[in-house]
């Protein structure tokens, strides 16, 4: 149950990562294999880290966590996202944020969607069956894997995209960042 149980919940915290990972990769313009790996390993420590803390927690004050994780994850993600959007129309500010991730937005995204996360660590023992440090250690480590999986797949499916038009995508990367950070916001209500 712990192996198949962690999949599960990987795949599903995953997938704001995914939506992210798809923008980034739709908007760098650097093409390196580099920038892929980082994105999607970022995406996945924070997914590692997050349940972990998440844990921890827990056994302190779960509700007082779950009474603004979606406030915080929401007005994270709707910043970038209005910042990009708002770039994608100034030619000079848009070539520069295409140039290359930037490595504090891309921590803060990286942040922004892990809270989820974070909320299910302090539920992860009982959802999972880890009962000891390592059951709990190893069902965090699938989960940051199968996001780094979910966020590489993203970033090249977003690089896909984004060669079609990059201006587009980064306005719609804003978007979807946009999109997220009310469903999380609306899901918590």
């Amino acid at each position: 149950m712990l192996i198949l149980s962690s999949v599960l919940i990987g795949a599903a915290v995953a997938q704001d990562a995914f939506a992210v990972a798809a923008m980034y990769g739709s908007v760098d313009r650097t093409k390196r294999f580099r920038s892929a790996v980082l994105t999607a390993g970022i995406f996945a420590l924070f997914q590692t880290f997050m349940p972990v803390l998440g844990w921890s927690i827990g056994k302190v004050g779960s509700k007082a966590v779950a009474e603004y994780d979606h406030i915080i994850a929401f007005g994270i993600l709707s910043f970038i996202g209005i910042k990009m959007m708002l770039d994608s129309r100034s030619s000079a500010v848009y070539e520069k944020s295409c140039a290359s991730l930037r490595l504090r937005e891309l921590i803060t995204a990286a942040f922004a969607t892990s809270v989820d996360a974070l909320t299910t660590g302090i539920t992860l023992p009982a959802a999972t069956g880890a009962e000891n440090a390592a059951g709990m250690i190893l069902s965090v480590l699938i989960i940051g894997s199968i996001t780094f999986i979910i966020s590489l797949s993203g970033y090249f499916l977003g690089r896909r995209i984004g060669d079609l038009n990059p201006r587009l995508a980064m306005l719609s990367g804003g978007a979807v960042l946009i999109a997220i950070g009310i469903k999380t916001l609306l899901t918590a209500a």
